[in-house]
């Protein structure tokens, strides 16, 4: 037995003297040698082609020892239905046959030698003659028009009948909404026009080739006998979202962008309220939450939905931090709102027939509290008229429209002075400002008119656009 456990004792000891001359000899000095990897110039993140057209990249790809080396490039396509862009070669060259949208792109580079793979990723945008540009929504008579304005200043008018016949558009209008893709803000993918006459009040319109999609019934999983929509929006989610026959609706967003019922609308926020046209849309984001400050008609009372998926009704449920006024019995109608910058609103009623200016702050994504700051008397109520157009920037100066002037009023020391540049005509039927906030946009019958608005100017003309036709009631600007 004692012998036995001497021979276990000596194989050990070999065992152990083993293991330490080969972790002695491991000095741990590895030395590596890494394939260079392969140059790439004059080659850019970004390639804009037009649908048709040839799309050519021929980058300068240099690696050292000059190896064998083979190239695909490939461009995907989201849509299940077909097949992606796929190219050989050192360059890319191929007729760009896609649609007008924005495209993820990769070239691999495959070292034959060693079977290294390198990867360029980079953007393909296609574009049409209509990525550019300015569309329009005029009323002619008693019918509607879609134009386009080109980067030149050429007018396309009657667009939509000449791409369309016999498919009239919802007469009455009163609204251009541009749709941008799902979580891509700036885009514009599809228009949607509104009216408010006829049994159809709502078209939408591909943006890159103005053919009609579908009309507004077809976005309702069960569409109502009548369809009134009043003000609606475009969500960053890629939907449309609003105010249809008093109750707020806001397109699906459960599921994939690329499904048929994404974007659809249902029943509206459950809720006891009747919606007036004049409703706050607030959007954190691009993935949201969101919120929106309404008003109801019937009780006369400020209302808050928020969007969780769905837009959720909670009414008065909120915390009122001022005493300016009772935001839960305003006591009259409401005849407009101005979002200056998220829940930072003004409000316009009249009481006793005197225009009264209501000033308020909400946080409706907690704490939800509705702050009202002043109520007083429009100081020159003679210069606000019924039909008169609003509109606001973030800096807090108001401009309206009053025949065929615009003024711009400052609520800060109630300071109203008139711009500079008259607008021909009866009356201006339009008023937008860029999102630069520092162009004025006023149409009229027939014309576009631009106007500076940037600090120390007052309405300075900077352009006027001609041959629309009929009266302006809306307009989108497309850039991409």
């Amino acid at each position: 037995m004692k012998q036995l456990r001497t021979l276990i004792y000596l194989a050990a000891g070999v065992l152990l003297s083993l293991l330490w001359v080969a972790c002695y000899k491991d000095k741990g000095n590895y030395s590596y040698n890494m394939p260079g990897e392969p140059g790439i110039t004059q080659m850019d993140s970004v390639y804009s082609v037009f649908v048709g057209d040839s799309l050519i990249i021929e980058p300068t790809i240099k690696m050292d020892g000059n190896p064998a080396l083979s190239y695909e490039w490939r461009i995907a396509v989201p849509d299940p239905t077909m097949t992606d862009v796929v190219d050989s070669g050192s360059s890319m060259r191929v007729i760009f046959g896609l649609g007008a949208q924005r495209y993820t792109a990769k070239l691999t580079i495959l070292n034959q030698s060693n079977g290294m793979k390198y990867f360029r990723d980079f953007i393909v945008e296609g574009k049409t003659a209509f990525s550019s540009g300015t569309t329009v929504l005029t009323q002619e008579g008693d019918q509607a028009q879609l134009s386009f304005i080109k980067p030149d200043g050429a007018v396309q008018a009657r667009l939509f009948g000449a791409v369309n016949p016999g498919k009239p558009l919802p007469p009455g209008p009163t609204q251009l909404v541009a749709v941008p893709e799902a979580r891509m803000p700036g885009t514009v993918k599809t228009y949607w026009v509104f009216g408010k006459d006829g049994s159809n009040t709502g078209i939408q319109v591909d943006a890159n080739t103005f053919r009609m999609k579908q009309d507004l019934a077809a976005l309702y999983f069960d569409a109502p006998e009548t369809i009134r929509p009043s003000r609606m929006f475009a969500s960053p989610m890629g939907v449309l979202t609003g105010v249809v026959n008093g109750r707020l609706q806001n397109g699906t967003t459960s599921t994939w962008d690329q499904a048929p019922t994404y974007g659809m609308f249902g029943l509206g926020a459950a809720g006891d309220y009747d919606l007036s046209p004049e409703l706050v849309f607030n959007y954190l984001g691009v993935f949201g939450p969101g919120n929106y400050i309404g008003f109801d008609k019937l009780k006369k009372q400020f209302v808050r939905f928020n969007l969780y998926g769905d837009a959720i009704f909670f009414g008065t449920a909120y915390a009122v931090t001022g005493s300016a006024f009772d935001p839960m019995h305003v006591g009259a109608d409401l005849e407009k709102m101005l979002q200056i910058n998220g829940g930072l609103c003004y409000a316009y009623i009249r009481e006793g027939g005197v225009l009264q200016e209501l000033k308020f702050n909400t946080q409706f994504n907690g704490p939800f509290e509705f702050n009202p700051i002043h109520k007083r008397a429009f100081k020159q109520p003679e210069l606000a008229k019924a039909n008169s157009i609003w509109a606001t920037t973030p800096n807090e100066i108001i401009y309206f429209t009053s025949g065929n002037s615009i003024y711009r009023y400052n609520p800060a020391n109630e300071e109203f002075r008139e711009l500079n540049t008259r607008i021909e005509g009866d009356e201006i039927t339009m008023m937008k400002i860029l999102p630069d906030n520092n162009t004025l946009v006023a149409g009229t019958q027939g014309s576009i008119y631009y106007l500076n608005i940037s600090t120390g100017s007052f309405g300075d003309l900077l352009k006027k656009i001609d041959g629309l036709p009929g009266k302006v009631i809306d307009m989108a600007e497309r850039n991409q």
